[in-house]
């Protein structure tokens, strides 16, 4: 191995190209590496199933997120890249009503960590003014907290789902969305993720197969710097 090309003048040059080309290929990947934020409204759909029944709840919150895309190819029909981020996502669901004179309410709330890797497509509308893009890709998700807390009269009972339900903490979803971006800075998009993981850990019943999966709805606006 060369270490010092002045002291060893029988360096291999192939290999000094080789690294100068890829040091190159990092240096222009990065210098087209955006680093983007971004709030919005999202929608969890949670879905339950036991043998053939099935009931869906929903949850309206919001999310924050970080995102960091980088071309691979630039042409004439557009760019492919890849753009990882990480998303904090919240959704909360309460309901009020009375039973025998005596009022009831149950809330219940779910904070997720996602992290969506995603590949995206985008193309130049206006140069340099608008463009529009669409993105796929699987969505690692883990649970942060899941409470449900029922009040009847003057009587509270509060439940953590991961730790006194069978709750699985974890799931895989997969994404699908397209937006737009306005000036090369402002973006607006919409997606949904799809759950594929059966989030009930507990022991099944033969011939009453229980499945739970989640899905999340939204829609936002970010900011690429």
């Amino acid at each position: 191995m060369c270490y010092l090309l002045t002291i060893n003048p029988k360096c291999n040059m192939k290999k000094i190209c080789f690294i100068l080309v890829a040091a190159a290929m990092f240096i222009a990947a990065d210098a087209k590496a955006q680093l983007g934020v971004g709030v919005g409204y999202n929608l969890l759909n949670s879905t339950t199933t036991l043998a053939d029944e099935k009931e869906d709840d929903s949850l309206n919150g919001f999310y924050v997120e970080a995102t960091y895309g980088f071309n691979l190819l630039n042409e004439r029909w557009g760019t492919l890249g890849i753009e990882p981020g990480i998303r904090y996502t919240f959704g909360a669901e309460a309901e009020q009503e009375e039973l025998l004179g005596v009022k009831t309410r149950a809330s219940f709330t779910e904070h997720y960590l996602d992290i969506p890797v995603h590949v995206k497509y985008g193309y130049e509308v206006l140069p340099s003014k608008l463009s529009v893009h669409a993105f796929a890709g699987p969505v690692f998700s883990v649970g942060l907290a899941s409470n449900l807390k029922a009040t009847a009269g003057d009587t509270t009972v509060k439940t953590n789902n991961y730790k006194e339900s069978d709750y699985g903490r974890f799931d895989l979803k997969i994404g699908l969305g397209a937006g737009v971006t306005i000036a090369e800075r402002v973006n607006v998009k919409v997606g949904y993720n799809f759950g594929l993981l059966n989030r009930y850990t507990g022991e099944q019943v033969e011939g009453y197969k229980y499945k739970s999966h989640t899905g999340v709805f939204y829609v936002g606006a970010g900011f690429n710097f």
